[in-house]
């Protein structure tokens, strides 16, 4: 009887609802075929793995070859938006809601260099915005701080009279200019800070210190001599201590950002050229990319008082030096991109490398699983040749590594092989490969298309997941 009675609500109820669904249908249809998700975890937070690319294609018709953001969705392992961004792309920065995209000389007419950023999570609806820098000056990288505003170096120029030559130039949250220029030391490279510090801390190559510079007036607080030739750096997620990479002299400097100064020098692999710092166990790992290992770095558990001095825990043996290196937030596991690169390669000179055709460099095609708690090898997967960056996404269950220089035969076997670049996404629950994206086309940002190549992809080259 109730069935009966209730029979033509639910047919009614059924057709209304049917009717609604086609409606909405049609002016979502392109969203939801755009994220079908073989795998992902769609309850997760929103997060991006973003792939910056350079475009090498010089086009025939004297147009503009840009480079390009390739968007990642971590919870639907899809590709939501390709991003172009400016011509010779060198860096992939962020705060906590934009990226930047730092691009090098030749950027504008005059040649000056500029900045391309946009809001991280939007790259369909976001309008990248683009801050054009002092003639002459090349931005390297950059870094931000807890106001929101992005740290960016420069130090290289063509002509030494131009302004422009060792400095940090800030660019405040919403403006769409450099409000503010700050000298540091010789061949600034780096930028280390994040939001829970009122302070950068300026990585200075060519002088071999740190410029830290506070950042709620952007003065220079002191200046703090490091080992021979720094190139990178990170920070603790508590803001407290500072690690800078040394390549010259094979160690790592800890500071104190309280005291700014250098507490302890931790010596590590040779060359070597990255770091990153994993929060849950309080660890730094550093890649060496002169010799097979991961350097791991204890930084819980500092007390000066008690003369409790952070310690390098172990190098862990791996097949080949590593050119990356990325920790899962949950501390269970690192991951060490093998790229095959020379021994002193980093961010400022990895593209000299990639950029070279045919690549005779950079071949490597491994990524070396590390458990963390037997600081031991687990496991080896194999990825697409050129694997010189890699990253880990919040959740820990996605690793994101580039496949630089793989290559495929050319139609016309009297030419070169064509580059078929890609990133592989890695499924932590099995440490294996779930799929592939290929990298974008060298034809994107041609005015005319039939200009450039068109089944040559761009060359990624770096690789970080928002936020």
């Amino acid at each position: 009887m109730i069935r009966t009675r209730n029979t033509p609500r639910l047919a009614l109820f059924a057709a209304i609802s049917m009717l609604l669904m086609s409606g909405c249908n049609d002016t979502l249809r392109q969203f939801i075929t755009a994220v079908p998700g073989p795998g992902g975890n769609p309850a997760g937070a929103p997060s991006h793995a973003i792939v910056l690319s350079t475009n090498p294609a010089t086009p025939s018709d004297g147009s503009v070859a840009v480079g390009s953001d390739l968007h990642i969705d971590v919870s639907g392992d899809t590709v939501v938006g390709v991003v172009p961004v400016g011509p010779n792309p060198v860096f992939l920065g962020k705060t906590t809601n934009r990226a930047f995209i730092l691009d090098g000389q030749g950027a504008t007419p005059n040649g000056a260099a500029t900045v391309t950023s946009y809001i991280a999570l939007l790259p369909q609806s976001s309008t990248p915005t683009t801050t054009t820098l002092p003639a002459g000056t090349d931005p390297v990288a950059g870094g931000f701080s807890s106001s929101g505003n992005f740290y960016l170096v420069q130090s290289a120029n063509i002509d030494p009279t131009i302004p422009g030559l060792n400095n940090a130039g800030m660019i405040a949250a919403n403006v769409n200019a450099i409000t503010t220029t700050i000298p540091v030391g010789t061949n600034p490279v780096a930028v280390v800070g994040n939001n829970s510090n009122n302070k950068v801390y300026v990585v200075n190559q060519g002088s071999n210190d740190v410029t830290v510079i506070s950042t709620i007036d952007n003065f220079v607080l002191s200046t703090i001599p490091v080992g021979t030739s720094p190139i990178w750096g990170v920070m603790a997620t508590d803001g407290v201590h500072a690690f800078i990479v040394n390549q010259g002299s094979n160690d790592v400097s800890v500071i104190d950002t309280f005291l700014d100064k250098v507490i302890a020098t931790i010596p590590v692999g040779s060359s070597p050229n990255y770091a990153v710092f994993e929060p849950t166990n309080q660890r730094v790992y550093v890649s060496n990319t002169g010799s097979p290992v991961i350097s791991v770095i204890k930084a819980n558990g500092i007390d000066l008082a008690n003369q409790v001095l952070p310690t390098k825990i172990a190098d862990i043996p791996i097949p080949a030096p590593a050119t990356s290196v990325a920790a899962l937030p949950d501390g269970s596991r690192a991951y060490a991109a093998m790229g095959g690169c020379p021994a002193g390669t980093n961010h400022t000179n990895i593209l000299a490398s990639l950029v070279a055709d045919p690549p005779t460099t950079c071949l490597g095609n491994q990524v070396a699983v590390i458990d963390t708690q037997a600081l031991a090898l687990k496991k080896l997967i194999t990825v697409g040749e050129g694997a010189v960056s890699i990253d880990a996404a919040g959740n820990s269950q996605r690793v994101y590594v580039i496949g630089a220089n793989i290559t495929v035969p050319n139609p016309n076997p009297a030419l070169l092989p064509l580059r078929a670049a890609n990133v592989s996404i890695i499924n932590t629950a099995d440490d294996t490969v779930l799929s592939t994206v290929p990298i974008p086309q060298q034809s994107l940002g041609c005015q005319n298309p039939k200009a450039c190549p068109q089944n040559a992809t761009q060359i990624p080259f770096m690789v970080r997941v928002f936020p």
